[in-house]
């Protein structure tokens, strides 16, 4: 047997323990109906309360205040990000499996949103710490998950410091989850 099968195989095992180690069951809805927490008028069926066309210049002036203070997005963070690591452009979104047709528009819009996976994977191309890689894929309007294997799967890795989109792309397809890029594997 080759060193690199064993290598692989003792690297699925400790993944495995890690998820099992975290996984979270995600709660069942109907469970939470029945324990009062969730009731079917506890959202709002219109806004008749919100005040008329007269009362709303106040609150006009408040949300514009309050999207000032709004971070920076997602593409405007990736790219302060890259620039800090010093790494060029296009080796970052190469290595995470992104076109430069699709960086483009990340780059070029800065309230593209992009997938859970491809925020993933420039988080990970980045070695950005877990602490970094949440907030980056916050920005994109995602979070990881205790109740997703896959999700813990990504973790694991980011916790690990393995930052090896194609090992990664490996352990996800090896439990039949979608990888985060469609790429090949990159040679050597």
């Amino acid at each position: 047997m080759n060193e690199g099968r064993k290598m692989d195989e003792a690297l699925f095992k400790k993944v495995e323990r890690y998820i099992e180690k975290h996984y979270v069951k995600p709660r069942d809805p109907s469970a939470m109906r029945f324990l009062g927490l969730i009731t079917p008028g506890s959202m709002p069926r219109s806004f008749s309360h919100v005040p008329s066309s007269a009362g709303r210049r106040p609150l006009k002036n408040l949300l514009d205040a309050v999207l000032q203070l709004a971070e920076k997005s997602f593409a405007e963070r990736l790219m302060l990000l890259i620039k800090k690591s010093g790494a060029k452009a296009a080796d970052v979104y190469g290595k995470a499996g992104i076109t430069k047709q699709h960086f483009s528009k990340i780059k070029n819009h800065a309230d593209y949103q992009p997938s859970k996976e491809t925020a993933l994977a420039f988080a990970i191309v980045l070695h950005l710490s877990l602490a970094e890689a949440e907030d980056l894929i916050g920005r994109a309007g995602f979070k990881l998950s205790e109740s997703s294997k896959r999700d813990l799967l990504v973790r694991f890795f980011i916790e690990e410091k393995i930052y090896d989109v194609d090992i990664i792309n490996e352990q996800l397809y090896a439990r039949g989850f979608s990888p985060l890029t469609n790429r090949r594997r990159m040679k050597d």
